[in-house]
């Protein structure tokens, strides 16, 4: 049996990894934890959660040496890119420290492990050229602090694989959303404000920022799928971007929401909520991850949309 291990575990995406993992009867499944946004008893043995703090070598080290895992998902980070420039420094320090510990105790206690490394499509930053979707080879150009974290994150996880030999996969996901993320992020934001409003909680008015960014965006659903065909099939010490090919504008989203509710919902543009560090376009191109394991996002944005929907609806 393969022992895995998945840091950020209690978190909106390693409680979906966690499922995923579990279809099959051949994973070991062990769970880092701290101020977990979700319970995951109810996933995992009691032995197989462990809650500490990665900032700390001493528990990373501790970590890795009670799971003795064959695979490791890292996906532990303060995550939240609209609040990572009021939290510039923490964001970076936090992101970057975790990311080192695990790293390192990795090489010293588990250095045959496979190490996926989940960074993040935010490392495209100020793209040049808007008009086609991002492949891999597209500079580095971050926006905001949690982008630099993540490509401090890249740098750390190619630098353990080149001096050390440790076998690192790292891929970088494009925006992916679904029951259970935070209002800190666009849809689920949307989505319970209308949810509020068709039950007369609120006036039928939301304010948003700029309608024109333009994001890809993938059901967390399918995107845990290709996590777990990064591990088994992705070569190592390569990247690979994930996503569905294809763009979307929040005003679509917007659109999608009023065409799934009774309630006619007025949008205002408040100037105040556009972010000036925002990435204006990032639509991916996945085909280098295509071409090596088949994987491609199935879940339709208006059924992601919908289920978010619904979820706050209470149904």
């Amino acid at each position: 049996m393969k022992k895995i291990l998945i840091t950020g575990a209690g978190g909106f995406v390693g409680t979906y990894l966690i499922k995923e993992l579990q279809k099959s009867a051949d994973f070991e499944i062990y769970g880092a934890v701290f101020s977990a946004t979700s319970d995951v008893s109810s996933l995992l043995p009691e032995g197989h959660i462990i809650e500490g703090d990665l900032s700390n070598f001493s528990f990373a080290s501790e970590l890795v040496q009670k799971s003795a895992p064959d695979v490791v998902y890292h996906l532990a980070a303060l995550s939240v890119v609209g609040t990572s420039e009021a939290k510039a420094l923490s964001v970076m320090n936090t992101n970057t420290t975790i990311s080192y510990n695990v790293l390192e105790a990795v090489r010293c206690f588990a250095p045959k492990a496979r190490f996926i490394a989940i960074a993040s499509a935010n490392v495209y930053g100020a793209v040049t050229d808007t008009s086609k979707a991002i492949d891999e080879s597209l500079p580095l150009r971050p926006l905001n602090p949690y982008a630099v974290s993540k490509v401090s994150q890249e740098m750390l996880a190619t630098m353990y694989s080149l001096a050390y030999g440790l076998d690192v996969v790292i891929v970088r996901p494009f925006n992916h959303t679904g029951i259970g993320q935070t209002t800190d992020f666009v849809i689920p934001k949307l989505a319970e404000q209308f949810a509020r409003i068709e039950k007369g909680e609120v006036e039928p008015v939301i304010e948003v920022g700029n309608l024109d960014t333009v994001r890809d965006f993938t059901d967390v659903r399918d995107m845990v799928q290709a996590y777990a065909l990064a591990a088994q099939s992705g070569k190592s010490g390569q990247i690979y971007n994930l996503g569905s090919g294809t763009g979307h504008t929040i005003k679509e989203i917007l659109d999608i929401l009023q065409s799934l509710s009774p309630a006619k919902v007025e949008i205002k543009v408040k100037e105040e909520l556009v972010r000036t560090a925002d990435v204006p376009v990032l639509i991916c191109d996945a085909s280098k991850f295509n071409a090596i394991t088949g994987w491609t996002a199935k879940t339709s944005l208006n059924q992601t949309v919908s289920d978010i929907l619904n979820y706050y609806r209470g149904k």
